[in-house]
């Protein structure tokens, strides 16, 4: 799997030189106490966000920085252990800290890196269509980790070996990580958003709980939608938690979280499983749509259809290759009639429903709601 992460100039050189890559953190805004708690769900969801960013990433894994400043796109490089949070002061900023962190190694030396303007005309003509909203993100989130299909990827590493024809392996970089052990203390990701919580040392990161809260005297629901989304991306690229065959997605080669559908439209699927063939073709796609507490209707599997059809198109695959996934805790009773109908007339299922549910230790298990 690919990944870009975003960096700038003086965090990258300290990157480089230590193998160990540190994505910034999100801060608190100062508001009226009227608009507090609006911050406060912002901040958590900000936080999230960057701890399901970080933990998507696996030892193997490749990776490319894109560095703001410069507008250029450095590679090629291999994290080499499980993503891990710490917040010393490795980076030497005094107005961000870089807490969400990966040891990374260099697979090849280039000195020649891929320019902005080279990137967006990749976006343009729709080969490198899972960064076209990246700039937004990282401006609005500071969230600057992002997957990118193996296809994207193996078109980036053919871009740097045209622009370095002649590369020296002997510029390649080795590192010393002195601080990689097994006997880092791990902690769950719900704890380490405690209000005051500080960790100067690494601590690696486990994601097997959910953030909950009640919604009646009977029932929990996750607390944060974020915290879904990455729980079950987490667990998917993990094969932990039966996640993958309680939601049937079984032996498919790619999950992205939060791939645009088109270069052009606004719309992302949370999460899309991509399958290959013998001859590493993509044949099959599930999209997956994840709502902690919304009653799906009618409208969203509408509006899911709509969205799988213009893929399907863009892609030049038949529709019956593409199919929709909604999670959520609650559905729409037309919504189900909406989808017995369909299957009748098209003589297969085209979305699935499955239902989530969380208790009160946050462990979380899904079923599949007949149609």
């Amino acid at each position: 799997m690919y990944h870009i992460c975003y960096s700038n100039p003086k965090a990258w050189e300290i990157s480089y030189k230590t193998g160990i890559y540190g994505n910034v953190t999100i801060e608190r805004n100062i508001v009226p106490p009227a608009k507090q708690e609006e911050e406060d769900a912002r901040y958590v969801r900000g936080l999230w966000g960057l701890f399901i960013d970080l933990t998507a990433l696996k030892a193997g894994d490749k990776v490319f920085f894109y560095v703001k400043e410069s507008q250029l796109l450095k590679g090629v490089f291999e994290v080499v252990d499980d993503s891990f949070f710490c917040q010393d002061d490795l980076f030497k900023d005094n107005n961000k800290s870089y807490p969400f962190r990966f040891y990374f190694r260099e697979i090849k030396h280039y000195d020649k890196s891929i320019p902005a303007s080279e990137l967006a005309s990749l976006i343009e003509n729709g080969q490198l269509i899972s960064i076209s909203s990246f700039e937004r993100d990282i401006q609005g989130s500071f969230r600057g980790i992002r997957q990118i299909t193996n296809d994207e990827g193996l078109i980036l590493e053919k871009i740097f070996s045209r622009l370095n024809p002649k590369s020296d392996s002997n510029k390649t970089l080795s590192y010393d990580y002195e601080e990689i052990n097994d006997e880092l203390e791990i902690i769950e990701v719900v704890n380490s958003l405690k209000d005051g919580e500080t960790f100067s040392t690494p601590v690696r990161l486990n994601f097997s709980t959910l953030p909950v809260v009640a919604k009646n005297q009977k029932e929990y629901i996750c607390q944060n939608e974020n915290a879904l989304k990455g729980f079950i991306f987490y667990c998917l690229r993990r094969g932990l938690n039966n996640v993958i065959e309680d939601i049937e997605v079984n032996n498919f080669t790619e999950c992205l979280m939060e791939f645009p559908m088109m270069k052009a439209q606004q719309y992302s699927a949370d999460i899309l499983c991509i399958y290959r063939n013998e001859d590493n073709f993509p044949h099959y796609y599930s999209f997956i749509e994840i709502k902690r507490n919304s009653k799906i209707k009618r409208t969203h599997l509408s509006q899911l259809l709509h969205y799988m059809k213009t893929f399907s198109v863009s892609k030049k695959v038949l529709f019956k290759s593409v199919e929709g996934i909604y999670i959520s805790n609650n559905f729409d009773d037309e919504a189900k009639k909406y989808l017995t109908e369909r299957n009748e007339v098209e003589k297969e299922d085209t979305i699935r429903l499955i239902k989530y549910t969380v208790n009160n230790l946050g462990q979380v298990s899904f079923e599949q709601i007949a149609i």
